[in-house]
């Protein structure tokens, strides 16, 4: 990621603590999905307990996507994390996690989540199974996602995400 968009995400952690910033995280993701063309829903709008941007599709693109922040070297990936992707792989989606470390030059990895074991999975032990394509599409939206908004998300929180994920969804379906 750019500087810019590291600063913003940085600020963003430093006020409202990491749940909360993985939180925002996985919207500001699933609006840069939006933005790339997909049409995407996050479980969370639904009240749904489960994958975090749970339905993300374009042509034959369908992907579930569970949704890790860290500011550590390693992400935990948790029984109902596996629980909920299994379920959505059945119903027809490629299970994703999606790991982001907040670190200078630090980007989204994505990877395809079907052989991940539960517990402690260190960042690095990821690389080879990244999903380099999928990366490159997303990546230049979720800085750009940021970047417009920033000052939303720090000052209204989840809920202004929540009103531009439905409005890019109304929007869609005119």
């Amino acid at each position: 990621m750019n500087t810019k968009t590291f600063e913003q995400l940085k600020s963003l952690y430093d006020t409202v603590g990491g749940q909360e910033f993985g939180k925002l995280c996985q919207k500001l993701l699933a609006i840069a999905f939006q933005k790339a063309g997909y049409s995407c829903v996050a479980e969370s709008e639904r009240g749904v307990q489960g994958v975090d941007i749970g339905e993300v599709e374009k042509g034959d693109e369908k992907y579930s996507i569970e949704v890790k922040t860290t500011t550590t070297d390693y992400v935990t990936y948790e029984k109902k994390d596996e629980e909920g992707l299994k379920y959505k792989k059945e119903k027809g989606y490629t299970p994703v996690l999606a790991v982001l470390k907040l670190d200078r030059f630090s980007d989204w990895f994505f990877i395809k989540a079907d052989s991940l074991k539960v517990g402690r999975i260190y960042i690095d032990s990821l690389r080879p199974f990244r999903m380099h394509n999928l990366e490159q599409k997303i990546s230049p939206y979720f800085e750009k996602t940021v970047e417009e908004h920033y000052k939303g998300a720090l000052q209204h929180g989840q809920s202004y995400l929540d009103n531009v994920l439905k409005q890019k969804r109304e929007i869609r379906k005119v």
